[in-house]
């Protein structure tokens, strides 16, 4: 005789509206309202209120109870009774569409539950606590807190250890009965999920880029059994934490590009919330909206969010405390880097001040001296800012000691590691992608920081050694990205890592094409001629720099990589193109117009302020990988650029800073408006 080891459940007779839980516990259950949809009992206990006979698929916290009950049959000897057999583990589509619809019943049940007005214990909903300041700094917290006068153990109030027990807190709160925290914010960040075909459809050909991804910001967006953005997603389900639902929305915008459809959300229930955006997960939903605003073309967002973000681990006390817990050292480097260098694209002040902080770097080892070099090129993008931006323009010394510092910590890299040559040899792609955005990663500082110089005319050797500095530097960061483009394209066109590199691309690309041109150059010191005696392939450079640009677009104009390829594009087209007398604008990813103007000078009687010596008739290099582009010429001793947008210097004298239609066509910059591309 064969036994069935399934535990029926019997059903309530009709008319009573015990809960489940009362009824285990053999308590009365009373209901203080008609209308309540939650037992006394179970608002005491904060406990989810399930009627006996809802569904068996809606009693989560039975399931530990039915796995013990099956347990404890197995033990007992009975040999006439055959074990369970064990069911086939589902694929992933049948574990991620469980998790989901989980969690949505979660979701409507702490919903409900709030809709009787009985308070329950442990849902914070839309109520705050006491508004309080995680820091020993306050003057009243010197006096009361301070060791000589019986201060308690220092980890009784660590809060950095708080943070990063949050998650597994929430993780066991949302497995039992307890409606969940912040409901109305889960059900808004699902009703923003696309349709089941369209995720089946993203993890199947939209996520390649997740594995690099990840693994560049140190694991922050998943665990080590994360192994795929699938797996991701259903854990952020069966952990319910509304900031890895937010993460998750941000993975679908990068893998459609809809972004338009996908952060708003985010803004709304995380980015709005210092509650949820001040957690760990929070933090790291964050760092990847910030990356969301910058490949969506607005620069100024992803400021504010990394400003926030910032902001937020210093409420917390995170900037001083950080090294107490790895997940939140790493945390914190990525978003002190973050905000530098979006400061550092956009020509903005960086907000967390370094003698603030806690910014020790052990020595490196074997293990650890990518991340070595990594965190201190992140503080010494700070100094290159402070050239930048310094208020009485930056002095070669300065220039040159920053410059050294970055040398020294770059020379404690492995021998060779940072060598192209030995790059192009190496055949461990994983090691190769680091090793050239190490390398990248230097020469992009160095360039930036010699770009004041390179704007100035040479006047001496020490000037011309800067200027030249400065396109040594851009040349080696364009052979870097395309080094990253070219070794496989079709992986690159995904890759998210690659994809924001292209404002760095373009910037070199500008400062090569200009010192092509010839702009600053004086002969008397630099006699070297461009009509094909110079060593360096600049104007193949140029193009081939514009064909990775075109290829991470992914045939959308519209998107960041597409922008970029049309500026530089343009750019390079109106150098040879324009006729005397006309104009060209360009719009440029970020910042707004940019103007050519080629003058003709027979008409104007003045000579050209850029240059002083004449053009010749022979064409430079030509940009023969495309044929689509022309042949850059020689020198162009009549062409002008001026930019007109918000970052311009206006007269206040003559109105408003530009016009109403430049302000109509740049709402995708300034405005609300997200200015997207969809696939």
């Amino acid at each position: 005789m064969e036994a069935s080891p399934t535990i029926s459940t019997k059903r309530m007779r009709k008319g009573t509206r015990s809960c489940t839980a009362c009824r285990r516990r053999k308590v009365r259950c009373t209901f203080p309202l008609d209308e309540s949809d939650v037992c006394s009992h179970c608002a005491r206990r904060g406990s989810a209120c399930i009627p006996q006979d809802a569904s068996p698929e809606l009693d989560f916290g039975n399931s530990v109870t039915r796995q013990r009950r099956q347990a404890g049959s197995r033990s007992c000897n009975q040999p006439l009774v055959q074990a369970t057999p064990v069911r086939e583990t589902p694929d992933g589509s049948a574990r991620f569409r469980d998790a989901l619809k989980h969690l949505r019943q979660k979701i409507a049940m702490s919903l409900d539950s709030r809709r009787g007005h009985v308070p329950t214990r442990g849902v914070t909903g839309t109520a705050r606590g006491p508004d309080s300041v995680q820091s020993d700094c306050a003057p009243i917290m010197k006096l009361l807190d301070h060791e000589l006068i019986g201060r308690v153990s220092e980890s009784d109030g660590d809060v950095s250890r708080q943070i990063s027990d949050q998650e597994s807190r929430h993780d066991k709160h949302n497995s039992s009965l307890k409606p969940i925290e912040h409901a109305a914010a889960l059900q808004g960040l699902c009703e923003a999920l696309p349709s089941e075909p369209e995720i089946k459809d993203i993890f199947q050909n939209r996520s390649k880029w997740w594995d690099s991804w990840r693994e560049s910001f140190g694991l922050s967006w998943g665990d080590e059994d994360d192994s795929s953005l699938e797996s991701f997603a259903i854990r952020a389900f069966r952990t319910g934490h509304p900031a890895l639902v937010g993460s998750l929305l941000l993975c679908f915008a990068f893998s459609t590009g809809d972004f338009a459809r996908y952060l708003p959300p985010v803004e709304q229930w995380i980015l709005n919330n210092d509650e949820l955006a001040g957690g760990g997960y929070g933090l790291q939903c964050l760092m990847g909206l910030g990356l969301c605003f910058m490949s969506s073309s607005q620069p100024r967002r992803a400021w504010m969010a990394y400003r926030k973000a910032n902001t937020l681990m210093q409420l917390a006390g995170i900037h001083r405390t950080h090294r107490k817990s790895k997940s939140l050292d790493t945390l914190f480097w990525q978003l002190f880097a973050a905000d530098r260098w979006v400061s550092l694209l956009v020509g903005l002040p960086y907000s967390v001040p370094e003698n603030l902080c806690d910014l020790y770097i052990p020595p490196p080892d074997d293990d650890s001296f990518v991340s070595f070099h990594y965190r201190h090129m992140s503080v010494l993008t700070g100094r290159v800012i402070d050239c930048l931006q310094s208020a009485k323009g930056p002095s070669l010394s300065t220039v040159m000691g920053v410059d050294e510092q970055i040398d020294e910590i770059t020379a404690q890299l492995p021998a060779g590691y940072l060598d192209p040559t030995q790059i192009v040899l190496c055949q461990d792609a994983k090691e190769k992608h680091v090793r050239v955005f190490r390398l990248a990663h230097v020469h992009h500082l160095k360039a930036h920081l010699y770009m004041p110089l390179f704007l100035q005319r040479s006047r001496d050797n020490r000037q011309e050694y800067s200027r030249m500095a400065c396109v040594r530097s851009a040349r080696i960061l364009l052979e870097a990205y395309l080094l990253l483009y070219e070794s496989d394209p079709a992986m690159a066109s995904t890759d998210n890592s690659i994809k924001q590199s292209g404002m760095s691309a373009l910037t070199a690309a500008v400062i090569v094409f200009l010192n092509l041109l010839g702009y600053g150059r004086d002969a008397a010191i630099d006699p070297v001629s461009h009509s094909g005696t110079d060593k360096y392939d600049d104007g193949g450079l140029i193009n081939r720099t514009t064909t990775a640009l075109k290829g991470c677009s992914e045939g959308q104009p519209s998107s960041f990589a597409g922008q970029c390829h049309a500026a530089l594009e343009n750019l390079v087209s109106s150098s040879r193109t324009l006729d005397k007398g006309e104009r060209r604008d360009i719009v440029v990813p970020y910042f707004g117009m940019v103007t050519i103007d080629r003058r003709d000078h027979a008409l104007q009687g003045h000579p050209d302020p850029w240059l002083e010596n004449p053009t010749e008739s022979t064409s430079s290099t030509a940009l023969n990988a495309d044929s689509s582009i022309p042949a850059l010429p020689a020198l162009c001793e009549d062409i002008f650029l001026s930019y007109s947008g918000p970052w311009a210097a206006h007269d206040p004298n003559h109105g408003e800073p530009f016009a109403d239609d430049f302000s109509t066509a740049f709402d995708w910059m300034t405005g609300t408006d997200y200015g997207y591309f969809q696939h």
